[in-house]
């Protein structure tokens, strides 16, 4: 698998990061506004009810998750692995990504089982619907990933933004090149926060349509440089 360049530290300055959040502001997603928000103001208490598991199953449906190449898992199955699995991710309840550190293996373990174990999607393709789950479980820690944005930014090779064949599947082809790409994305994501922690807690704002946690505003940075940068 290819090593990431991190291109984010080409995105480091205040102003890149002002401007790309207005960017998502004003273009990304406005369709899907309403169903994010209702996840992150549901009581963090209750994240384990029916009620927010049928949320987040509507929430990834919006995002395209329940498309023919990642399809959802039906949702009693769903809602089942969720709870099995409960204990699990509340111990990760209350954990910041610009706080974690990158000797903590035991997180990095813990996000493995889960990524094996969670039943959400009836492919072996999780990567991408287990990152959205967890983002909306636990937003401040956890980033969404997908293959259009996320992936396509670390793993494109920036000299050939043209080519129609990406050849980006070879990434996440298997379960273990999946886990071995999320793990280097969320320390990609880590490092980023860790380094410029007091830049991107300035841009949170619980009134924004997507910058309201430092995971998503890393991934609305993303979003906003593939669009203006590596698009065709």
């Amino acid at each position: 698998m290819a090593k990431p360049s991190n291109p984010l530290l080409s995105l480091t300055s205040t102003m890149a990061i002002t401007k790309s959040l207005e960017y998502i502001e004003d273009n990304y997603r406005k369709d899907a506004t309403e169903l994010y928000d209702q996840v992150l103001r549901f009581p963090r208490k209750d994240i384990f009810s029916k009620d927010f598991i049928g949320l987040v199953y509507e929430t990834l449906k919006a995002f395209n998750m329940n498309s023919k190449g990642a399809r959802l898992s039906e949702l009693p199955v769903f809602t089942k692995s969720i709870k099995k699995h409960a204990k699990t991710i509340q111990s990760l309840v209350g954990l910041k990504l610009e706080k974690v550190k990158e000797s903590d293996s035991g997180l990095m373990d813990t996000i493995g089982f889960l990524l094996d174990n969670l039943e959400l999607v009836q492919t072996n393709s999780p990567l991408v619907t287990f990152s959205k789950t967890m983002h909306f479980f636990l937003p401040d820690l956890f980033m969404p990933i997908d293959r259009k944005y996320t992936i396509q930014f670390f793993y494109r090779n920036p000299s050939s933004y043209k080519q129609v064949n990406y050849g980006l599947h070879s990434v996440t082809n298997t379960l273990e090149k999946q886990q071995r790409c999320f793990h280097r994305i969320f320390e990609e994501f880590r490092h980023f926060a860790h380094a410029h922690s007091d830049v991107l807690k300035a841009q949170v704002n619980p009134n924004s349509r997507w910058n309201r946690n430092i995971p998503k505003i890393i991934d609305n940075i993303i979003i906003a440089y593939v669009s203006k940068n590596m698009e065709e």
